[in-house]
């Protein structure tokens, strides 16, 4: 089917003419106008697409940051435990009756006049519960002094 031709004639005048050219330069300026509208949009979106993803970026670097350091804190108290530990043991060195005690019962040594009676179900005793009785109270040494404080 082609075109229906009107049944009302077009006048050719120049009002008309004008009025014409004045449609088509309304119609092309609102076309220029949408497609500005257009890039405007789409460089908005693609600027809020882009601090978006840096945002979501760094907030998901910080959520590994803070595991980090939630791992590291762990970290460092078990090793703040161990360094008191370690200390607790070299004050108990250097105490002469504890490294006798310990000497007489990991190397069998004797005092004067001390006779050392080894059986077949001995095994030889490690530093550890030789120091038992110590570090119960060293623990409870502790627990006192959190006491205190509280």
């Amino acid at each position: 089917m082609g075109k229906k031709k009107s049944s009302v004639t077009r006048m050719d005048n120049p009002y008309i003419k004008h009025k014409t050219l004045e449609s088509i330069r309304e119609f092309k300026q609102k076309r220029k106008l949408k497609r500005r509208m257009q890039l405007i949009i789409a460089t908005g979106v693609l600027l809020i697409l882009l601090v978006g993803s840096g945002l979501a970026r760094n907030y998901y670097r910080l959520q590994q940051l803070e595991e980090q350091k939630v791992v590291a804190q762990e970290e460092l108290e078990s090793l703040d435990l161990r360094q008191e530990e370690l200390e607790y043991y070299i004050g108990l060195l250097e105490d002469e009756e504890y490294v006798a005690k310990l000497a007489r019962s990991e190397y069998y040594l004797t005092k004067d006049n001390e006779i050392v009676f080894s059986f077949p179900d001995d095994r030889k005793p490690d530093h550890t519960e030789v120091t038992e009785e110590d570090s119960m109270l060293f623990e409870n040494e502790e627990k006192d002094n959190e006491e205190d404080k509280e």
